[in-house]
């Protein structure tokens, strides 16, 4: 099963898309009912026609390579993107595909609804920050910060989304208008809508735009550190801990015999035997930029592998300066006892900055991340009538629960996340077999130790041992029943059994219940590659819709899964 590249999916559908604009485009465009989808949506439609065609006439998305209209008026967008100029022409093209896809998914909306099926959408936590949003107003984001996420059990050196962060003060001045227009808009189409990472409405991992890594950041918002309380607790080498911490020893067992060369590539001697990173090298993109544009191999280290190495040297500190007030406020670098700058500290000093670690990433900013929360969410929900439901996988403050059913959201509940029997889950909860972050559930049970295996097959609620898996079994889509197939459909008849208010199953788990429609390889049925972004998002279905559906197999199991679970909605 090849995986899709979808740059080039992209490219090919456009390809076509302007062949059919080149012979229907213009009657669709003279329609009256055309006329009335442009009047409507041109606040939105114009910024972003005018973009498209902007960001393929110079090869990037970056407006800021674009020279003057780069920097444009809402009024000079207006303009060039109407009728009369001078882009209104190329413009229309985009007009003329929002205007389709406006009134397909209209129409697959409606269809649904008749059918007694509702459509949930998805709100991602961010955007691209060189997206048409941004061009338009910059103002509404901070464009010096990124969001992303700190380090977790997936992702060793966090992740960095790459995504601005929103400017919150600003929104709030004007009543959170792009917020409501943009979930009013969902709202023609979705009953209910899926909230990316709803932990970000109550703090947001934040990180220096020179990031690379998610190792550097902090919750926003939260409180800091104040210089004044690291004195009163006797840390007063602000300094100390706040620098790099890098020492001839420390590079050796780093880099072996080739410490050398590092410290002659990318530092200088700096104070009391200490190196410190050269001018125009002391910032994680800096060094990867750099390491680029010139790879380096050491002995046993590929040029990745020594990336990383320096990537982590450039994060050997406790303590991360505040970028706005960095004399002042300091926040505790994420699991700063895995450094060599902690290690090396007298045991006072380590269990003082421990417990200024734990304070601050556990109870400090309850009241605040709560506060926050639930204004914000409360203007989601005002936005529209949809029905809220809140992704909140990931590190969560113990608020989170509370506020969620304050405001009737229900969070996920995902088997081999919480390690819940299935049928304990509460009813105000959406329970998922899995995510696109994850392997299917048959790609992940053949992850799993034996032991594993028994521990899961318990939650279940099944007695007994699980059925064996060969997690190098292949098969074709006629052969007969397999353990893949079994323990799916064991997943996912108890998902649909359980309290929760909404089941929700992959593609890929509810295809693995029949022997028919089965995943020939499950272990590369993952949709997204957190950290991993040339792996994402490339895979593709092995089957056509139309086989799918006249599966008699497969849509007799389905109808049997919903009937037996009374989650049927005639």
């Amino acid at each position: 099963e090849a995986l899709a590249a979808d740059e080039d999916v992209l490219t090919r559908k456009h390809r076509l898309l302007r062949r059919v604009y080149q012979t229907s485009g213009k009657r669709v465009l003279e329609s009256a009912e055309f006329g009335s989808f442009l009047e409507e949506h041109a606040h939105w439609l114009k910024p972003y026609g005018l973009f498209c065609v902007l960001r393929d006439l110079y090869g990037n998305s970056d407006s800021s390579q674009w020279g003057d209209l780069g920097r444009l008026s809402h009024a000079q967008i207006d303009s060039l993107a109407s009728a009369g100029g001078s882009k209104y022409q190329a413009c229309c093209y985009w007009y003329w595909l929002q205007f389709h896809l406006h009134l397909q998914l209209l129409d697959a909306s409606e269809y649904a609804g008749n059918k007694g099926i509702a459509l949930m959408g998805d709100l991602p936590i961010g955007i691209n920050r060189h997206a048409v949003d941004v061009w338009v107003r910059p103002d509404l984001f901070d464009l010096h910060k990124m969001a992303g996420a700190p380090p977790d059990v997936f992702t060793q050196r966090g992740q960095n989304w790459k995504l601005p962060v929103y400017d919150w003060d600003r929104m709030a001045r004007d009543g959170y208008s792009w917020w409501r227009a943009r979930l009013k808009h969902m709202g023609r189409y979705f009953s209910a809508l899926r909230v990316d990472h709803i932990l970000g409405f109550f703090r947001l991992w934040e990180l220096p735009s020179h990031a690379v890594t998610g190792l550097a950041g902090h919750y926003s918002p939260s409180s800091p550190i104040l210089a004044s309380q690291l004195d009163a607790l006797g840390l007063w080498d602000r300094q100390r801990l706040s620098t790099r911490y890098i020492r001839a020893h420390l590079l050796q067992r780093r880099f072996g015999k080739d410490s050398n060369i590092v410290a002659k590539r990318f530092l200088e001697e700096g104070p009391n035997g200490a190196f410190v990173f050269r001018a125009g090298l002391d910032t994680e993109m800096a060094l990867a930029d750099a390491i680029e544009r010139e790879p380096l191999v050491l002995e046993g280290m590929d040029p990745q592998q020594v990336l990383e190495a320096v990537l982590d040297m450039c994060n050997d500190r406790c303590l991360v300066r505040d970028e706005d007030a960095p004399d002042e406020r300091f926040y505790p670098r994420f699991r700063l006892w895995e450094t060599d700058s902690f290690a090396e500290l007298g045991p006072d000093w380590q269990v003082k900055l421990r417990q200024l670690h734990d304070d601050h990433f556990s109870w400090r900013h309850e009241e605040l991340c709560e506060a926050t929360a639930r204004q914000r969410l409360s203007v989601l929900q005002g936005a529209s009538t949809m029905m809220l439901v809140g992704e909140d996988m990931g590190p969560a403050p113990s608020c989170l629960p509370l506020v969620l059913q304050d405001a009737s959201i229900p969070g996920l509940r995902i088997p081999r996340v919480t390690k819940m029997a299935t049928a304990s889950y509460p009813y105000l909860s959406v329970a998922a077999s899995s995510t696109h972050d994850m392997l299917s559930s048959a790609g992940w049970w053949a992850s799993l130790s034996a032991a594993e295996r028994n521990q899961h097959w318990t939650l279940l609620g099944q007695t007994g041992a699980p059925p064996d898996h060969d997690a190098t079994h292949t098969h074709t889509h006629t052969h007969t029943h397999n353990v893949s197939t079994a323990v799916t459909s064991t997943f996912v008849r108890q998902l649909m059994a359980c309290p929760s208010m909404l089941a929700m199953i992959p593609l890929q788990d509810l295809l693995d219940t029949c022997d028919s429609t089965a995943s020939r390889n499950p272990t590369q049925d993952q949709i997204n590659f957190p950290g991993e972004q040339e792996k994402s998002w490339r895979w593709r279905c092995a089957l056509d819709i139309e086989d799918i559906v006249n599966n008699a197999e497969f849509v007799a199991t389905l109808r049997e899964l919903i009937h037996s679970s009374d989650r049927a909605v005639i």
